[in-house]
C-alpha cells in the first residue's frame, strides 16, 4: 500500500526543517511482522538506492492523514533488513544448509557433529532474538507521541514542524521538550568545549615543560662538548640548530642515524656497527660540523 504525504526531516546541512511530498509505502508491506492496523502513528517507508548501489529504508511516522516525519536517522540498510523478515523455518533452514555443506565436505565424529549442532543451536536463537528485538525497537514509534513525551528521543526542528503542520495536541508539550534539550544540548557542549579547553592547555603545559627540560639538557650537553667531552650525534645536530651553523642535510643524517658520539675538540668518533658489505660511511662532514660547533663554543 502506498501514499502520498507531506514528510518533514532535516536539510543536508544537519539543522534546517525541510518538506517534501512524497509516496510512501506501508512498512508492513517491507516487514511483514509489523502492521499498521489500530496503531497511533502507523509507519511508513522510503527505499533509497545509492551511488555504490547499496540499499536503505528511511521510516516515517504517520501524525495526520497527509503529515508525516522522518524518524529513524540512517534507517535500515537492505541487510539489515534481510535479516528483520526471515522466518523461523527460514533462519532453520539457512543452518541447516551449512550443516550439510560442513558433514558432507569434511566428515566428523560425534564430538564434532555434536559442537555443530550446539553450535547452530545458539545462532538460531541469536538470530531470532535479534529479528524480535530489532521488530519490537520499530514498533515503539507507532506510539510516536509516547515515544517524544518520554524525553527518550530527540526532538529536531523538523518534527516541531510536522506537529504543527498536524495541528497535534501534543504540539506545546513538544515544543518545551525541545527547548528543554536545546538547553541540556547547549549545557553538555559548553561542558565539551571546557574540558577541551583544559586538555589543550594541559598538553600545551606539558609540551613546554618538556621543550624546557630538553633545552637544559642540551644546554649541559654543550657545556660538556665545550669542555672537550664526546656528545651524542644527534644532539650535535639540535645544537647547531640553536646556534644557527650551517649543516648539509646528509651530515644531519649521518650524525642522526650513524654517528653514535663525537668529539668536537679531537675529531673522533664512534658510530654504529654497519651491515656486513655495507661500504664504511664518509664521515668528513661530520667532523667538519663537529669542529665549527667546537670553535663556535670557545667564544661564545
Amino acid at each position: 500500500m502506498t501514499k502520498k504525504f507531506w514528510c518533514h526531516y532535516i536539510g543536508s546541512d544537519g539543522n534546517t526543517p525541510k518538506r517534501r511530498n512524497i509516496e510512501l509505502t506501508s512498512i508492513s508491506d517491507l516487514i511483514p511482522a509489523i502492521s499498521n492496523e489500530g496503531v497511533k502513528t502507523p509507519l511508513w517507508f522510503e527505499k533509497e538506492v545509492d551511488g555504490y548501489n547499496q540499499v536503505y529504508y528511511h521510516f516515517y511516522a504517520q501524525l495526520s492523514d497527509k503529515v508525516a516525519v522522518f524518524i529513524i536517522q540512517g534507517g535500515l540498510s537492505g541487510f539489515a533488513v534481510e535479516r528483520v523478515v526471515k522466518t523461523d523455518e527460514q533462519i532453520d533452514a539457512e543452518w541447516q544448509q551449512w550443516k550439510e555443506r560442513q558433514w558432507g565436505d569434511n566428515p566428523k565424529n560425534d564430538i564434532g557433529k555434536a559442537k555443530d549442532l550446539e553450535f547452530i543451536k545458539e545462532r538460531t536463537q541469536q538470530e531470532r532474538e535479534e529479528r524480535d528485538r530489532t521488530i519490537e525497537n520499530i514498533k515503539q514509534f507507532q506510539d510516536y507521541d509516547a515515544m517524544l513525551l518520554s524525553g527518550k528521543l530527540w526532538i529536531s526542528g523538523a518534527v516541531v514542524k510536522g506537529y504543527e503542520e498536524a495541528q497535534s495536541p501534543y504540539l506545546p508539550v513538544i515544543q518545551e521538550l525541545r527547548r528543554q534539550k536545546l538547553i541540556e544540548r547547549e549545557a553538555r557542549e559548553k561542558e565539551r568545549q571546557e574540558k577541551n579547553r583544559l586538555r589543550r592547555e594541559e598538553e600545551a603545559r606539558k609540551k613546554a615543560e618538556a621543550e624546557q627540560k630538553e633545552q637544559e639538557r642540551l644546554t649541559q650537553e654543550a657545556e660538556k662538548f665545550k669542555q672537550g667531552e664526546s656528545i651524542s650525534g644527534e644532539d650535535v645536530v639540535d645544537l647547531c640548530r640553536r646556534y644557527g651553523i650551517a649543516i648539509h642535510l646528509r651530515t644531519v643524517h649521518n650524525l642522526q642515524q650513524v654517528i653514535y658520539v663525537i668529539n668536537g675538540k679531537t675529531g673522533t668518533c664512534q658510530y654504529y656497527r654497519q651491515s656486513k658489505g655495507k661500504r664504511r660511511p664518509q664521515l668528513d662532514g661530520c667532523y667538519k660540523t663537529a669542529g665549527e660547533l667546537y670553535q663556535y663554543l670557545q667564544t661564545h
